[in-house]
């Protein structure tokens, strides 16, 4: 099914549905039930759902279909991950149906789109941002309004200068930004206690938070 006419219905084109915890950023450990769209608009070299990337896969899901999978899980924390969410016209469907049967949401994005339909909800979404360097770090300005963290993935071309952007500034202020050291390589994690170190001699509190789901040797 094309997009095009994905937007008109209440189907979404995910890659899967499962349940683990929240392996990354502020809310780690939270037990969650993800569900993954397909589709991305960047390509990260170190991604690590390659499988997700591209919008020809994946399989068309109605929102009754989804949120009956939903009410069967024990969790009540939703992940809505990809691939890239805002890709998906129904992203704002999907997020309301959600929040109005009780779930809480967290959407995981790049940052670089935007749904307006969202914007009608979206005080009471957790909007986790992972700005992109294939994307320049540029951040929608309603996802720099809106978003309740950032979370860096620290490579071995990533400096303390980009988490120093002013734009940037109130998640620094309000402790709100996480390094992740990408793929949980030991010298990333080196990489980013470095960043730290030195962020912290500026007066910022950042927290460096490896992907804990890949540690327990969970999905």
């Amino acid at each position: 099914m094309l997009r095009d006419k994905v937007r008109a219905t209440n189907t979404l084109t995910l890659n899967e549905i499962y349940e683990t915890i929240q392996g990354e950023g502020l809310l780690v450990g939270t037990p969650s039930l993800f569900i993954r769209v397909q589709g991305c608009n960047l390509r990260c070299t170190w991604c690590d759902q390659p499988e997700a990337l591209e919008f020809k896969g994946g399989t068309p899901i109605t929102l009754e279909e989804i949120l009956e999978r939903a009410r069967r899980s024990p969790f009540r924390h939703v992940v809505i991950t990809g691939g890239e969410p805002f890709t998906e016209p129904n992203l704002g469907k999907l997020a309301k149906t959600l929040l109005k049967e009780g779930f809480s949401v967290q959407i995981e994005t790049n940052g670089t789109l935007w749904n307006e339909e969202l914007e009608e909800v979206v005080q009471k979404v957790h909007i986790t941002c992972s700005p992109k360097g294939v994307a320049d770090f540029f951040i929608h300005p309603k996802i720099l309004k809106f978003a309740r963290e950032l979370k860096f993935v620290v490579d071995d071309t990533f400096t303390e200068e980009v988490v120093l952007k002013e734009k940037f500034r109130r998640f620094l202020e309000e402790g709100l930004v996480v390094l992740q050291p990408e793929s949980n390589r030991e010298e990333m994690v080196s990489r980013a206690l470095s960043i730290q170190k030195v962020l912290a001699g500026k007066g910022y509190t950042v927290r460096v938070i490896p992907q804990v789901h890949k540690l327990l040797g969970l999905p």
